[in-house]
């Protein structure tokens, strides 16, 4: 009988054994799958650095990107870094050199970071409100200018090489409506004069961003000058992902931005700076949306790659 009471106890503590032994085990599957860093994987990275192409210093980057910069932070439960950027088109050289791993760009500036590094994703972007992102052509009432066919022969002010609204924009559409950009007009590249220097009568005729038709409306001028031509929608500006940001990662930062749309955009639209983005919203982007963009680059036979 004591060998048998033996048996059966060493049957019992082993039984009792094995169910705590499932439980722990049981136990810690949950865990894993509970806690933030185990359950996104082992290269989910402790931080992240985030630019912005066209604010160039700390300073300014911090005054207008703070908000998001802790939004995200809660959000994706990593650091992120604001990472300062020199110039509007440094960008694709940082991704390049793995210097950053996240941008808010603008179209032009993605065109030139995937071609200087193909292997950079997108992840969604930020759209401006209907009718606040397109490319306008300006002209003074008074000179007679009221078409594309009337600026032949003209000056025509633009802004910066490369900006998406001031420069690749305006040419892209003067060269599809069959304009020669060298032999038909003068064009000026004068950065952020070139509405001054409409109002000033140095030049015939502006091409930029809709936004200074709005300020000349603003500013009781609109029955002096007059829309010559209106171009299509502009891309979104997109947020790109550098690749070496582990998948996981880079799916979770697209569902954040699309499933958390408003308090995204609130914390953008918290510094007066970026009311460009007033009434927009966060969109999925892909490659495709940049065609025209790079298109008009390969027109102008400007180096892509800095």
């Amino acid at each position: 009988m004591k060998r048998i009471s033996l048996l059966l106890m060493g049957i019992l503590f082993t039984a009792v054994l094995a169910a705590c032994s499932g439980q722990t085990e049981a136990g810690d599957a949950v865990d894993a799958s509970d806690g933030d860093g185990e359950a996104r994987g082992d290269d989910w990275p402790e931080s992240v650095s985030f630019a912005v192409a066209g604010i160039e210093g700390q300073e300014e980057l911090l005054l207008r990107f703070e908000a998001f910069e802790e939004t995200m932070e809660d959000m994706l439960d990593t650091d992120v870094e604001l990472f300062a950027l020199s110039d509007r088109t440094v960008s694709s050289t940082a991704l390049e050199y793995d210097q950053v791993d996240i941008v808010l760009s603008g179209p032009s500036e993605y065109i030139l970071s995937k071609e200087a590094k193909p292997e950079i994703e997108l992840a969604g972007g930020v759209h401006r409100a209907e009718g606040h992102y397109h490319v306008v052509f300006i002209a003074s009432e008074e000179s007679g200018i009221e078409s594309l066919d009337d600026a032949v022969g003209k000056t025509i002010a633009m802004k910066d090489t490369g900006s998406t609204s001031g420069h690749i924009g305006p040419s892209g559409i003067l060269v599809d409506e069959g304009y020669d950009l060298d032999a038909d007009f003068d064009i000026q590249l004068l950065g952020d004069n070139a509405l001054e220097s409409l109002l000033n009568g140095e030049v015939d005729v502006m091409a930029d961003g809709v936004k200074h038709w709005h300020t000349i409306q603003e500013e009781g001028l609109g029955d002096e000058y007059r829309l010559i031509y209106e171009g299509e929608p502009l891309p979104a500006d997109p947020f790109i992902l550098n690749d070496t940001l582990p998948q996981a990662f880079k799916d979770e930062f697209l569902n954040i931005l699309m499933e958390n749309e408003e308090e995204v955009l609130n914390a953008i639209l918290s510094s007066e700076e970026n009311d460009k983005y007033e009434d927009g919203g966060i969109i999925e982007a892909s490659d495709e949306d940049y065609d025209n963009m790079r298109e008009t680059y390969e027109i102008l036979g400007l180096e892509i790659e800095e």
